[in-house]
């Protein structure tokens, strides 16, 4: 039987094997799915120097743009728009956070990636006609330093939304969409997993926190 000590300590060789490189995971999911406390548990298990982030922000300017965003503090600005602060956000982030710690040999954890924008711009806004931008604004702002694994956590739209009920009051306008918004959000992060392939992997986030925590260290050790 797997147990959370033989993962912890397969994490540990595959720490020693990377040392010439970092891995950069990313953790994703409708709000509610629990993406932040996983991060936080992931972070906790790595090895000291392991680079815990999030977005949008991660930095300074990234982080004022992030405010702009989801305080809705740029109420006429529309999708497109949209679409390019995040963009924009992420390449600051990309530029002085998450490539110079891949460079050094530092794992990078990030709460939230493009996977989001893919998810939330393109499926929950529903404006197909961003996909073939998304890409190509990928390819330019990660270079060669794609994320090595997406770990995306699926949980039904009104559990989640029973979840955040129950969490302290914040801004997050895209939280409070109806369901059917947070029901198309869902399905862009599951077409957004079959998009990327082998390195995306949809975990059931519907259960208890021990089983979901022991699945992502599970994936993370293969890295």
């Amino acid at each position: 039987m797997v147990t959370l000590k033989s993962l912890d300590r397969t994490l540990s060789l595959a720490h020693n094997l990377a040392m010439r490189h970092g891995t950069f995971i990313v953790i994703d999911g409708i709000g509610g799915c629990g993406k932040t406390t996983h991060a936080k548990l992931l972070h906790a298990r790595m090895r000291k120097g392991t680079v815990l982030t999030h977005e949008p922000g991660g930095t300074p300017l990234a982080e004022k743009i992030r405010k702009l965003i989801l305080h809705n503090l740029i109420p006429t600005a529309d999708v497109t728009t949209e679409f390019f602060l995040f963009w924009t956000a992420r390449a600051e982030h990309m530029r002085e956070k998450i490539a110079p710690a891949l460079r050094a040999g530092r794992h990078v954890i990030c709460d939230r990636f493009d996977s989001s924008t893919f998810a939330f711009q393109i499926f929950g806004e529903k404006h197909p006609e961003l996909t073939k931008l998304f890409w190509e604004a990928r390819k330019v702002v990660l270079g060669k330093y794609e994320p090595d694994a997406y770990i995306i956590l699926d949980i039904p739209v009104a559990v989640a939304e029973k979840r955040r009920a129950g969490r302290p009051p914040r801004k997050d306008r895209f939280d409070d969409n109806p369901r059917a918004f947070q029901g198309r959000v869902r399905a862009g992060f599951k077409t957004f997993a079959e998009e990327i392939g082998q390195c995306a992997h949809i975990v059931n986030a519907n259960r208890a926190p021990k089983e979901v925590e022991q699945d992502i260290l599970r994936i993370v050790s293969n890295y």
